[in-house]
């Protein structure tokens, strides 16, 4: 098998380690970051899988800056591929062999997924079902345009040419897509490999106001201004437009709070749309 290294980062995720770092092949290494967590999780990884690079954090950085460390750590360490595994995830037996036969057979994909599916293979995960097309059940690989950072296999080559996540203006959430955006600039592609499947167990849970809204608000709106297949005056002329659109959705101001927030970002946008666009014409 190739050399892969399986990044995984840990927050308060004790109940779900076991079957998180026991489903990863023996042949694969692992880096676990730690974001302090306060339930155990740090020590169940040093205790039980001790062969772990685990790196103990003394504040939570996010996903981004994690993930970040450990696709840096398999730059400098001369690794093939880097899979993207959360806490909440497990892969099913032979399902990273599927994936890396099929990423060395199309080395045009920057990311390959395997199906992300409920506990127990029941169905796929609600999020993960609508990345995909009605019909792909026989196929054996998928392009699509997304898909999320549960399960994901990198080739390095790929970070190389793309780059590490946008941390600054992604820390939590959507860097994913923000990274498969650039991956569609530069030509290259987005997959799913029916054939290898995973489970997702993502907890469900009510969340309050503000953190719906600037996870599908603020975020969302980044993402549009941040994608630089399109001229950036039309992105955000889009998201003023969607900042009624939620506003009256969520019947609150929220939205116009983040989008001050957008505008005072509006240089951080430009230099990284000016980054993609750099890193999407290398060779």
């Amino acid at each position: 098998m190739k050399k892969v290294l399986v990044i995984i980062v840990t927050y308060n995720g004790r109940h779900w380690l076991q079957r998180c770092l026991g489903s990863v092949p023996s042949e694969a290494d692992l880096y676990v970051f730690d974001n302090d967590s306060t339930d155990g999780s740090a020590d169940f990884v040093a205790a039980h899988f001790p062969q772990a690079k685990l790196v103990r954090s003394a504040e939570n950085l996010g996903f981004s800056i994690p993930n970040n460390l450990g696709m840096r750590w398999a730059l400098d360490h001369g690794y093939d591929y880097v899979y993207l595994l959360n806490q909440d995830a497990w892969l099913e037996a032979g399902a990273l062999e599927k994936l890396l036969a099929a990423a060395e057979a199309h080395p045009d994909y920057a990311v390959l997924s395997p199906l992300q599916m409920t506990d127990g293979f029941q169905a796929l995960d609600a999020q993960f079902a609508k990345c995909l097309p009605r019909s792909y059940e026989n196929a054996p690989l998928v392009s699509v345009p997304r898909i999320m950072a549960a399960h994901w296999l990198i080739p390095v080559s790929a970070i190389r040419r793309l780059g590490l996540f946008a941390a600054e203006l992604f820390p939590h959430w959507g860097q994913d897509d923000e990274w498969c955006q650039r991956a569609c600039l530069a030509g290259l592609q987005v997959g799913v490999v029916p054939g290898a499947r995973a489970v997702h167990d993502r907890a469900r849970r009510e969340e309050p106001l503000e953190t719906l809204v600037k996870r599908n608000y603020y975020t969302a709106s980044l993402l549009h201004l941040t994608d630089a297949r399109r001229p950036l005056w039309m992105q955000w002329a889009y998201v003023c437009l969607f900042t009624l659109v939620k506003a009256l959705k969520y019947r609150s101001f929220l939205p116009f709070k983040y989008f001050r927030q957008l505008l005072r970002q509006g240089s951080a946008v430009r230099e990284q749309r000016a980054f993609v666009r750099t890193r999407a014409h290398n060779t």
